[in-house]
């Protein structure tokens, strides 16, 4: 899907360019004259066109997205009851101290509302682990006692972690220049 996202980017800036640059060109210009022997040609006219097309249906695309963007919810309903919520800066820090052991170093954590009623959260951890071990293991556990923490805090399940380890080393190449 991000490709083919960014060919639509591509295609709609090189449309914007024609059609702002034929526009100018014909306008504004001291070669005035030549833009407009040129918009007389017919497939320069219907290039033209398409382009225009093309920016207005992304300008359509992006107008109705504007309007039905809706913000992310930043608190979680506990079973659906729209009288007890619980903000994510509470989840976020009951997951990062569940998630804390000697073997691995939290970098980030991070909490999404989801579900139609908002009664689920998806928790994710970035961690970088401190030890040569089997990463898999520890990553399960690690998913256990944030689920167990989140579950005894909010006495409702619902709550999926994922974690994710990243590089523990960095490699630095210097290169001498003459």
């Amino acid at each position: 899907m991000r490709r083919i996202r960014k060919i639509g980017v591509v295609l709609y800036l090189i449309a914007a360019v024609v059609v702002v640059g034929l526009f100018a060109g014909s306008q504004f210009g001291p070669h005035a004259d030549r833009f407009d022997a040129l918009l007389a040609v017919p497939w320069v006219r219907v290039l033209a066109f398409a382009c225009v097309c093309v920016v207005l249906i992304q300008m359509a695309v992006l107008l109705i997205a504007a309007i039905a963007d809706k913000p992310e919810p930043d608190f979680l309903r506990l079973a659906g009851d729209t009288q007890i919520e619980v903000a994510l800066p509470a989840l976020v820090s009951i997951s990062r101290t569940a998630a804390e052991c000697d073997d691995v170093l939290i970098e980030e954590v991070g909490a999404h509302v989801r579900g139609r009623d908002r009664s689920e959260v998806h928790i994710e951890i970035e961690a970088i682990a401190l030890v040569d071990g089997d990463l898999a293991a520890l990553g399960q556990d690690m998913q256990g006692r944030v689920q167990r923490a989140c579950e005894q805090m909010l006495g409702v399940p619902g709550v999926s972690v994922r974690v994710r380890f990243l590089p523990s080393k960095t490699v630095t190449v210097t290169r001498e220049v003459c």
